[in-house]
């Protein structure tokens, strides 16, 4: 058996966007996420990365709700997904890309910070 620090395989996603300043919807046209048909690519994305090694870990453990009952869930935990350098050069994932996880599961990127040992994605998973 070969012991790896990264473990797992990613998939980076971006969604796709129209940034035209003659878009139609708003006072100075739309920038962000557009809705999509495409019966192959249902959430409209963009594959950007495949196969990537990784590391995926859980962070906090989220926030709880308002109610703050002692056996309520929290929602919204964090979790880190490192990629090594050699695998992800600097400035090619950016907030808000979408990450899935050889398991299936979907995170969107809340930071994604860059050193000289690759990336640490900070996340949120996605819920269906």
């Amino acid at each position: 058996m070969v012991l790896t620090i990264y473990p797992r395989k990613i998939e980076v996603r971006r969604a796709k966007a129209n940034a035209g300043a003659t878009d139609a919807i708003g006072l100075l046209g739309y920038s962000g996420e557009e809705a999509t048909t495409d019966p192959v690519n249902p959430q409209g994305e963009v594959v950007l990365f495949k196969d990537i090694p990784a590391s995926v870990q859980a962070s906090n453990a989220g926030r709880k709700k308002d109610s703050g009952l002692p056996q309520d869930i929290t929602y919204a935990p964090s979790w880190n997904i490192f990629g090594p350098s050699w695998a992800l050069a600097k400035d090619v994932v950016r907030d808000r890309d979408i990450v899935i996880d050889d398991q299936g599961y979907r995170y969107e990127v809340a930071q994604a910070y860059w050193n000289i040992l690759g990336y640490k994605l900070i996340c949120v998973r996605m819920e269906a």
